[in-house]
């Protein structure tokens, strides 16, 4: 017999449950108890399918929370991965520049350059068309053979129709600008006379090395050999 009040299974004949200790009814007979052949859906092996599975959802929230995790790590990584190689690239042309800037600094030609460029003669030197157009007013009127000689490099072009006497002269012109004097009576004469000219250093205490620049340099040395050729 089944206790209508607590389930409990007593014995047939039992006038009170054993479990709970309510009176039984005389007319509930062992025809009415459970069969346990049906399955019992308050059983919680038997889950109500129209209850929602939270545990199921939790874990599904869980997992796609991790997988956006992983997503986004990933994606970091692979994000410094790129930006680190942007960095090394440019150490390593900094670097390059650094070792070029030390390498072309102990090669002379690089030197060469350097004090070539140093005096403002590379400007000159490629607006040399501009010089030469500008100044050939001043060679009748200044009083110059060759009044850019210290600007720009010559050519043939520049000396053309120059005597023997007329390209010493333009050699020293060069001297002249820099006040440099001249032991031959012929020069001293002939510079005396320029207003532009002021003779102010000995001959022996005059350094082309320190005083002349490069181009005027290289102008004296083509001047005296096309005057040496004549």
């Amino acid at each position: 017999m089944i206790c209508k009040r607590c389930n409990h299974i007593n014995n047939d004949g039992a006038k009170f449950c054993i479990k709970c200790g309510a009176p039984m009814d005389e007319n509930y007979s062992q025809s009415q108890s459970i069969n346990y052949n049906q399955p019992n859906y308050n059983d919680y092996r038997y889950p109500n399918n129209n209850q929602t599975d939270w545990a199921q959802v939790i874990k599904i929230i869980i997992g796609t929370l991790v997988v956006v995790a992983v997503i986004v790590l990933l994606g970091k990584q692979f994000m410094g991965n790129d930006n680190s190689d942007v960095v090394t690239q440019n150490e390593q042309a900094a670097s390059s520049s650094n070792q070029q800037s030390q390498d072309s600094s102990t090669n002379p030609a690089y030197n060469e350059y350097n004090n070539y460029t140093s005096k403002n003669e590379y400007n000159s030197y490629t607006n040399n068309n501009y010089t030469r157009n500008n100044s050939s007013s001043s060679n009748k009127t200044g009083g110059y053979i060759i009044s850019y000689s210290s600007d720009v490099l010559l050519t043939l072009s520049d000396i053309q129709g120059l005597s023997k006497q007329q390209l010493r002269y333009a050699r020293n012109e060069i001297y002249a600008r820099h006040g440099r004097k001249f032991q031959s009576q012929d020069l001293r004469n002939y510079f005396n006379s320029k207003s532009w000219y002021r003779g102010v250093i000995e001959p022996s205490n005059f350094n082309d090395k320190t005083m002349l620049t490069n181009i005027e340099i290289k102008n004296i040395q083509f001047l005296k050999s096309v005057e040496d050729s004549m």
